[in-house]
């Protein structure tokens, strides 16, 4: 078996999604972006090592829960827009997290009962997205269908330049970086490295359905 050491890029890029996804999304997304980029394709095995050897925690689980950032994620939406959501009294008693030292945990049965009690949370997001969070296909489609657009203002800002993107996800895309990599610096109000480039989320427009 040949071995390939570690670039830089990959570290970088695994640093991002450290602790922000379930193990079994990381994997997908690592091996994208490895396709991509031309990167070697890791196995699960090689990036556990990768994250033992640099101490980085594997908080949200495969399987049956999520943090609530590795929700966002799948979602492909900024983490802070998920925290907005467990700070409403009446989400938040849908979803019931189980909190973890810092980290909140979310049961898929606790996301799809959200989805069927409240599925205009969801709205917004496509149905591969959703059946990717809920595991549901028909429940993702309905809601999907139902709910074509969000609710709320996810607009961004770069500090140093003013320019105004609709969301991470779009700022990311004409940047050519991770979603993850903009939401996670703008909670940690940090640059993005790779960029130079400091991002802040708007919030003052009032939510309203539309």
């Amino acid at each position: 078996m040949t071995y390939h050491r570690w670039l830089p890029e990959e570290i970088d890029h695994l640093d991002q999604m450290a602790g922000e996804l379930p193990f079994a999304v990381l994997v997908k997304s690592m091996r994208g972006k490895a396709k991509q980029r031309g990167w070697p394709v890791r196995s699960a095995k090689s990036i556990t090592e990768r994250m033992n050897r640099a101490h980085q925690p594997r908080r949200a689980r495969v399987g049956e829960w999520t943090s609530s950032n590795g929700a966002a994620e799948i979602l492909g939406c900024p983490g802070s827009r998920v925290e907005a959501w467990l700070r409403r009294p009446q989400i938040l008693a849908v979803l019931n997290p189980r909190v973890v030292g810092t980290v909140r945990y979310i049961s898929r049965a606790s996301w799809r009962r959200l989805a069927r009690v409240m599925p205009r949370v969801l709205g917004g997001f496509s149905a591969d997205a959703l059946f990717l969070l809920l595991e549901d296909r028909q429940l993702a489609d309905s809601v999907a269908a139902q709910y074509p657009k969000s609710i709320g203002d996810w607009r961004i800002r770069c500090v140093e330049t003013g320019q105004i993107w609709p969301s991470c996800i779009a700022a990311a895309r004409e940047l050519n970086v991770s979603q993850a990599a903009i939401s996670k610096a703008i909670r940690d109000a940090r640059p993005v490295r790779c960029l130079g480039m400091t991002f802040e989320a708007l919030r003052g427009a009032r939510a309203v359905e539309r």
